[in-house]
């Protein structure tokens, strides 16, 4: 047992992992239809209020006396900041790098407690340079979630890169100084033994694509394809058993190899139900507020590079391959204080703003980039909240829609009228996880509820940010998004974002013929100055992102807001 079992392990993975990716693919797929499909369906229901038409026909009593002052503000622009917006960006800024410095802790506690395993298990011994880079090879993890946490651009992620791979190649030289390594053949090798195939599933499960669902599929597939694989070991081990079963299969009509299949779709469905119930755990875990989106995904990535580094060790003996995997627990416990005390020096009390994020849909992958990167930072000072689209719609699945889809329960989500509106509202999670993140509430609408969302949003908002990248006259919703945002919010909350594919002249006339047309009980009636921010976002390195936050953080300031 003890020699078959990496290969036993291994074969699991082998199987499950192309079944697992396959079925996300299948899975993102019908949801992002169905998603679709919904937004373009009409509600069932009466939807009370106005209609948007009478709303956009009536006129002011009296004539707008301030004008619009339009400023655009790019990365080189000099601001001017308060102490307040100074403090808030300092949050912002700081936020996702307190989480990973808890999260890379976590990780280096992982590290030792899986080297000082495999020097017991390995009888190695102890010397210094050895443990070291042991010790370096299994923190490898710690880089990755790092980039995952805070690593906002790819800037960022190559000098986290290079100051891991320097560290090696210090190690690396002083080993080979030592005669404790042969060859940087075999350092390498060894680095590549250690975390390649682990990095290697990243790629597929961890990334943009399936993250939403990756870590779930796997960890079902996982477990579905043990039992497909240890059934018919278990039942070929016990005689009296595998005697039952042949007579039972010979009755039936099936030869061995059709036995064969039959105890494998038993194992499978056994223990994937034993799978669906882990998932189902997970969903009731993520409502209780006991993990978040963010920790699943970080905890199957240390619990993927735990079992993949594990296998050398079944070599040792079977139990080994256990009590390495006790170094996740180890992992679990430190992160969990470690968000605990954070949460105790650095309570988020004070900050708790709403961000409504707006855009044209149609930008696709860029609206992903900007949302990841937006959600990186502002989730640790608040809230985010979003008409659901098919752009965004697979990015900001959680798990509980993701069970409702699974269930066929979807439809649920959808927005009908203003009664459901109101739930919906009252149901918006506004405080933050034990890690510090806040939650993303997204709002599912049909075709002639997200007027109706929109406006009761905006209300219910600190701040909006709208991305009019690649805005033009055929995006109309984008119109009465502008519209509205004038009528309802005042300019000093509300920042455009725009880039060189955003027809700037449409959007300066809609911004003024919003501006002159805004209803009688809007707020920017009694504005001093009509100033409205067009934020140009050309690209994504540090600077222009760090801008973009500053700006955000003026438009989140009380000034701003009066």
């Amino acid at each position: 047992m003890t020699s078959n079992l990496p290969g036993l392990v291994l074969l699991i993975l082998i199987i499950a992992v192309p079944i697992a990716l396959l079925s996300s693919i299948a899975l993102l797929s019908l949801y992002r239809r169905a998603v679709i499909q919904g937004m373009r369906r009409r509600a069932q229901a009466e939807i009370s209020g106005p209609p948007t038409q009478e709303v956009q026909s009536v006129l002011p009593p009296q004539p707008v006396q301030t004008q619009l002052d339009i400023a655009v503000v790019d990365s080189a622009s000099i601001l001017q900041e308060n102490s307040f917006t100074r403090g808030l960006y300092a949050n912002l800024i700081r936020g996702p790098w307190q989480a990973a410095m808890v999260y890379a802790l976590a990780g280096l506690c992982y590290a030792l407690v899986t080297t000082i395993i495999f020097l017991i298990a390995t009888k190695s011994g102890f010397r210094p340079l050895s443990f070291l880079i042991i010790f370096w090879y299994y923190a490898w993890p710690v880089v990755v979630t790092t980039c995952l946490v805070a690593a906002a651009t790819w800037r960022t992620r190559l000098i986290l890169f290079g100051v891991y791979f320097l560290a090696i190649l210090v190690l690396g030289i002083m080993t080979l100084i030592n005669n404790s390594l042969s060859s940087w053949l075999q350092i390498i090798f060894l680095w590549f033994l250690t975390n390649f195939p682990a990095a290697l599933l990243l790629l597929l499960f961890i990334n943009r694509r399936f993250q939403a669902v990756g870590p779930l599929v796997l960890t079902f597939m996982i477990l579905a394809v043990t039992g497909s694989v240890l059934l018919p070991r278990i039942v070929n081990d016990n005689e009296t058993l595998r005697r039952l079963i042949v007579h039972i299969g010979v009755s039936a009509g099936l030869g061995g190899f059709g036995i064969f299949v039959g105890l494998s779709l038993l194992g499978f469905i056994l223990f994937g139900t034993v799978g669906w119930l882990v998932i189902q755990g997970i969903g009731r875990w993520y409502q209780q507020k006991k993990i978040s989106p963010h920790s699943i995904t970080i905890d199957s990535i240390w619990l993927l590079f735990g079992i993949f580094q594990a296998i050398g060790l079944i070599f040792e003996g079977e139990r080994w391959f256990l009590i390495s995997l006790l170094a996740f627990i180890v992992y679990k416990v430190v992160s969990w204080f470690g968000f605990s005390w954070q949460q105790r020096q650095f309570p988020t009390s004070q900050q708790k703003l709403n961000l409504l994020m707006l855009r044209v849909f149609s930008l696709g992958k860029r609206s992903e980039r900007l949302f990841d990167m937006l959600a990186m930072y502002w989730r640790y000072i608040g809230n985010i909240r979003l008409i659901a689209g098919p752009d965004l719609a697979t990015s900001t699945m959680e798990p509980h829609e993701f069970m409702e889809f699974l269930s066929g329960k979807l439809a649920r989500q959808f927005i009908d009228n203003s009664q459901t509106l109101d739930l919906r509202i009252s149901e918006m999670d506004l405080e933050p996880d034990y890690d510090g993140q806040f939650r993303v509430n997204d709002f599912f609408c049909y075709d002639d509820t997200w007027r109706m969302v929109l406006s009761r949003l905006v209300l219910e908002s600190d701040v909006v940010l709208m991305d009019v990248r690649g805005f033009s006259s055929r995006n109309a919703g984008c119109i009465f998004e502008i519209t509205e945002l004038i009528n309802v919010m005042p300019l000093g909350q509300v920042l455009f974002i725009m880039d060189g594919t955003t027809d700037e002249a449409f959007l300066r006339q809609n911004l003024k013929q919003a501006w002159e047309n805004m209803k009688s009980t809007s707020p920017n009636r009694l504005s001093q100055s009509g100033r409205l921010h067009l934020f140009r976002f050309d690209s994504l390195h540090d600077q222009s992102l760090q801008q973009l936050f500053k700006v955000l953080s003026i438009s989140a300031t009380p000034i701003a807001k009066s």
